[in-house]
């Protein structure tokens, strides 16, 4: 009967040290699971930071002026030449997008919220990047003509519930957004006006 407890002690002894190498392992791939994925919450705050700090969202960056918006692209930004007396002018902000897009946002006179936004892409880039301008919910679009181009005017209402006229067409290998608080018959105005 000794004998026999021994062998049963001597076999948990041979396994003992195998199960504690089992739980070692478990242990320490959580440890590095755990490393990880602190390591990817750490770089994913780092990355929001400067966006946050700048007021911008990811891929978009600030412009000290319409100039430095066109140096930064290589070409000339699409202005119109008509602005109705309610828009302030120089722009509050210039935006540039990874992707080639950029936006200038226009105040309403006097110091009020931003009133009209200017955006162009060039074709090749399927469209304006959405992060240039603000979120919105499209009510209603329709196609027309702006002079003798095809256009697509709709209507759009942003987060606070404010509704926006946007007129887009395509011009000179660019494709050119206005999105303006006001009437249809002023967007259209300036949008006519617009230098390609």
């Amino acid at each position: 009967m000794a004998a026999a407890n021994q062998t049963a002690a001597d076999h948990r002894d041979v396994h003992a040290p195998a199960s504690r190498l089992r739980r070692g392992r478990v242990r320490m791939l959580g440890v590095w699971l755990l490393v990880f994925a602190a390591a990817a919450l750490g770089l994913r705050l780092a990355d929001a930071l400067p966006r946050v700090a700048l007021g911008v969202p990811r891929g978009v960056v600030r412009a000290e002026s319409v100039a430095e918006l066109e140096r930064a692209t290589g070409w000339r930004v699409p202005l119109p030449s008509y602005f109705p007396d309610t828009i302030e002018w120089p722009p509050a902000e210039s935006r540039l997008h990874t992707s080639g897009s950029a936006a200038i946002w226009c105040r309403e006179r006097p110091a009020g919220g931003i009133a009209m936004i200017l955006a162009s892409a060039p074709q090749q880039a399927g469209g304006i990047a959405a992060a240039l301008l603000p979120e919105s919910v499209e009510l209603q679009r329709e196609e027309a003509m702006l002079g003798p181009r095809p256009a697509l005017v709709s209507r759009v209402r942003d987060v606070e519930g404010i509704v926006w006229q946007q007129v887009q067409w395509r011009a000179g290998g660019r494709i050119i957004l206005i999105r303006y608080r006001g009437t249809l018959d002023q967007l259209l105005k300036i949008a006519g006006s617009v230098r390609e």
